[in-house]
């Protein structure tokens, strides 16, 4: 159905919006939920048929393109014909229908519009109503804004405020209709501008631009003869709305900043006695400082059709005569756009081949997916390199940091970064040795640096005695990265890309020595020393690396680069070790009895404990929070000299039966659910070394008083501990490896437990105790060196001294979903959280002094300054009552998704 035509010259002619009754159409809608607290955002939604923004995410409005076929009269006449609905209750995983008594809807802004037609939509609708319904659909004429003194139109956009009340609840919505100018009656037309300029050939964009963005595609590609070099590119916001490039900085969010670089890729072959490897690298056209590739300067913009946003960028730096016109060539570009208070980027990367015809050779031994499982995201140089692919166009063979002297060559620099503090030229160095890349921006990856050399901060890094308590500032220790994981899992960086594989088939010297910094295999003087240095094999060519000495494949431990690489923990002589809790029971004040099998990974049951070197239990409850009782969580051993209870069996199917001492059981008083984990381990000899094998952590909830079973809430997804530091207990340790599922780790580290045990053997230790709750502990273990109050020790079992204040976390930690589950660090927290107990050491005994109410050590374990602290008990009662959930809660103003999502980078 067409707006009638004297709806359309209206709204043409005044610059209107007019709304109309009409049936709904059948084409695709898109869902907007308007925002909101999320347990709400359900009980009214806008449905209109067009293009959600912003792109791959909960659309906030729709954008249609005039004359697109999201607008329904189809013509290119400067006004969007949407089709518009509201619907109620639709349920969603946070939000479940309720009854709904009222319904409002106003225009947000002031505009003359009668929006009668559409209040009367929602009036159709029968109230109140628990039932999930639709209104009438209406169809919603937005004209574009224009045209100015020069001709020029730009977009409007149209803010609707609709209100649904339910009882005490209400869902406050706003939507957003976007019309988008094209060239009207005619296609695309090409207009050349300097590439200097900052006028602009689209208006600025008002407040509340739709889609973020930009988003940026180079399309296309070619080089003249003289070999200057055209590319031709896409620039939007988005939601489509096209943005004007600039070579120069902007503030303009009606503009984004674009620069671009071009490298081709070269293959490198060396033979050796028969021997041929090809390695392939990029090698940049340019390089205006010596060792310093980077963004071509003085090139030329053009406009090819400004109403789509399609642009041409013609190169200043002409590439040379003679250049590879047959080889992978890929321009990179890096395009910044300021949208306040945030800075937004965007990183295009386009392959070619200059003389024509089909990409059949690329370099992608990684993935900026891989980069982002940790870093989060991936964001070098002020935040504007974010993709990989671009980084590798610059960081090449050809560059060195001039001030330190170091390789920038990508393959070489990120290994040497990875391994950090394990860099054996840092460990092992003098005093004050380390690894830098200095350049534009000084970054120390590595350090030797003094440390306490005893007393109760023994290795913690110290500048003077009097950092050092009984003790002297005498010692040293390595600070800087530390890679989250067994280094040698070369996967990590590497198990995705066209050419991943590479890692192993065609280990260059260069990649080799960026983790081996003190060997130098090749046949020329390097950093490391003299041909040779620290090579068993002395000084070879490197065509014999890959080929003869170092093949991609061959036994674990041994010279191939895949054996070479193995961690022991995953070594494929171990048979694993499996375990099952299939039962457990036990009363308040009485002991408790489970039965468990253990197997190895084929499912063989074990017959005997004897081959482990240890296996126990932990037990806590309720399961509302762990740790309620005293004590608040017993920990059994099954085995060794520590052992308590009995354990009998096995039965024919390899299942044993064990039951604690009373001590050991469940306290008197105990209510509701209870957990119970187990942990073992085994010592295996492999490849003359001893090697640690553990279980992968089981655990089983109980009733202790006949009650219906409540699992404790789950808040951190096990998988993305993963996606940085592995599987546990298989490349990364905590607890001499035995502790490796979160689902068994709140058990012990609930809020009533800290680290008494490991301080109290510590002679001159703080007497003030370190609550080991996993909220408090994790929260601040990956604050790190970013926390306020330095350092962070935490004592460990006998005595270990661990300062977690200088861990540098590499990703974004206002991203919460980055370890937690949706929603679940949203205010406020369920009921029955317990606030953390603080305590001291008086007399050796620990006595608890007071305590953390729930909230505020979620927060200020992480925002731990005393400006903060001291907000946060202000608002919070004499008796504990925390009143954060009114300005922080979901729908809030300063709700913690808000106040999170505002400080992503």
């Amino acid at each position: 159905m067409l707006l009638p035509s004297r709806y359309v010259l209206l709204a043409t002619a005044l610059g209107l919006l007019a709304v109309a009754v009409a049936p709904m159409g059948a084409t695709a809608a898109t869902v907007v939920p308007g925002g909101g607290n999320k347990r709400t955002d359900c009980l009214l939604q806008m449905s209109a048929e067009a293009v959600g923004y912003p792109a791959g995410k909960t659309p906030k409005g729709v954008s249609c393109a005039d004359g697109d076929t999201c607008d329904l009269d189809r013509q290119r006449n400067g006004v969007c014909v949407f089709q518009v609905s509201f619907c109620l209750n639709e349920p969603t995983r946070s939000c479940q229908p309720r009854s709904v008594s009222r319904l409002t809807l106003k225009l947000k802004k002031k505009s003359p519009v009668d929006i009668a037609p559409l209040q009367a939509a929602l009036a159709a609708i029968p109230l109140p109503t628990s039932a999930t319904v639709c209104s009438p659909a209406a169809l919603v004429s937005v004209a574009v804004v224009g045209p100015n003194k020069h001709g020029l139109v730009s977009s409007r956009h149209v803010l609707l405020k609709a209100t649904a009340k339910a009882g005490g609840q209400s869902d406050p919505d706003t939507y957003e209709l976007t019309c988008v100018p094209t060239t009207v009656a005619g296609g695309p037309t090409t207009t050349t501008t300097p590439a200097s300029t900052t006028s602009t050939t689209l208006p600025p964009v008002p407040p509340g631009l739709p889609g973020a963005g930009p988003v940026s595609e180079i399309t296309a590609a070619e080089v003249s003869a003289q070999g200057i070099v055209t590319i031709t590119f896409t620039l939007t916001d988005g939601a489509g709305i096209p943005l004007v490039p600039s070579t120069a900085s902007t503030s303009n969010p009606a503009q984004a900043r674009v620069r671009f670089t071009i490298a081709h890729l070269d293959l490198d072959s060396t033979t050796t006695e028969g021997n041929t490897v090809t390695f392939t690298r990029y090698r940049n056209y340019i390089v205006p400082d010596p060792g310093q590739p980077g963004y071509d300067s003085g090139g030329a913009l053009a406009t090819v059709d400004a109403a789509r946003g399609i642009y041409t960028y013609t190169f200043a730096t002409a590439l040379p005569a003679g250049f590879p016109a047959t080889a992978t060539h890929t321009v990179g570009g890096q395009v910044e756009r300021t949208l306040e208070p945030q800075t937004l980027y965007a990183n295009p990367l386009f392959d070619f081949v200059p003389a024509g015809g089909a990409v059949t050779t690329v370099r992608e031994v990684t993935t900026t997916a891989q980069c982002n499982g940790c870093h989060d995201p991936l964001a070098e140089h002020g935040g504007g390199r974010r993709e990989v692919g671009l980084c590798q166009l610059c960081h090449t063979d050809q560059g060195f940091d001039p001030d330190s002297g170091n390789s920038i060559e990508l393959q070489q620099m990120i290994h040497r970064i990875h391994m950090g503090k394990d860099l054996p030229t840092v460990a092992n160095g003098a005093l004050g040795a380390k690894y830098e890349i200095i350049g534009r921006s000084p970054a120390v990856f590595a350090e030797k640096v003094n440390a306490c050399a005893g007393g109760p901060l023994s290795g913690v890094s110290c500048s003077a005695d009097g950092d050092c308590p009984d003790s002297t500032c005498t010692g040293t220790t390595v600070t800087g990265v530390g890679f989250p994981q067994d280094i040698r899992t070369c996967t990590v960086c590497h198990g995705q890309g066209a050419t991943a594989g590479d890692h192993l088939g065609k280990a260059s010297t260069s990649a080799c020595t960026g983790c081996h910094d003190n060997v130098n295999p090749s046949e020329m003087t390097t950093a490391a020393g003299p041909p040779g240095t620290a090579h068993g094999a002395g000084a070879q060519p490197e065509a014999f690396c890959t080929t003869l000495c170092h093949p991609a494949n061959g036994s674990e431990f041994g010279l191939s680069v895949a054996g070479a690489h193995t961690v022991p923990q995953r070594s494929m002589q171990l048979t694993g070790l499996v375990g099952e809790i299939r039962s457990a029971s036990g009363s308040p004040g009485g002991a408790l009895t489970i039965t468990f099998r253990l197997t190895n990974d084929a499912g063989t049951p074990l017959t005997s404990l004897t081959g482990l070197s240890s296996l126990a239990l932990a037990i806590s409850g309720p399961s509302s929070d762990f740790g309620a009782l005293t004590p608040p969580v017993t920990r059994p051993a099954l085995i060794g000299g520590s052992a308590s209870g009995t354990v009998t069996g096995p039965d024919g199917s390899g299942v044993f039966t064990y039951t604690t001492t009373v001590a050991n059981g469940i306290p008197a008083g105990g209510t509701g659910t209870w957990r119970v984990g187990m942990e073992g381990r085994r010592d295996v000899t492999i490849n003359g070394q001893t090697v640690r094998e553990a279980m992968q952590n089981v655990v089983r909830d109980f009733s202790v008083d006949a009650s219906a079973i409540v699992p404790r809430r789950a808040v951190v997804d096990q998988a993305k501990c993963a996606s940085c530091h592995g599987v546990f207990s298989q490349g990364f340790s905590v607890h001499g490896g035995s502790r490796n599922r979160v689902e068994y780790c709140v058990v012990c580290h609930n809020p009533s437990e800290s680290d008494f045990d490991g301080r109290v053997v510590v002679t001159g230790a703080d007497p003030a105790t370190q609550p080991i709750s996993l909220k408090h502990l994790l929260h601040k273990v990956h604050t790190g060196d970013e926390l306020t109050e330095r350092p962070y020790v935490v004592y460990g079992f006998n005595g270990s001294v661990n300062d977690f204040g200088e861990v540098l976390f590499p990703g974004n930690r206002a991203d919460c979903q980055q370890c937690h589950l949706a929603e679940t660090y949203f205010l406020p927290l369920p009921a029955g959280v317990l606030p953390t107990r603080t305590s001291e050491i008086m007399g050796g005994v620990e006595t608890p002094v007071g305590s953390i109410p729930p909230i505020q050590d979620s927060c200020l374990s992480c925002h731990d300054d005393a400006a903060t602290a001291a907000h946060a008990a202000t608002n919070t009662a004499p008796g504990g009552a925390e009143a954060c959930a009114t300005c922080h809660g979901e729908g809030a103003t300063f709700a913690v998704s808000t106040v999170h999502a505002a400080a992503a980078p």
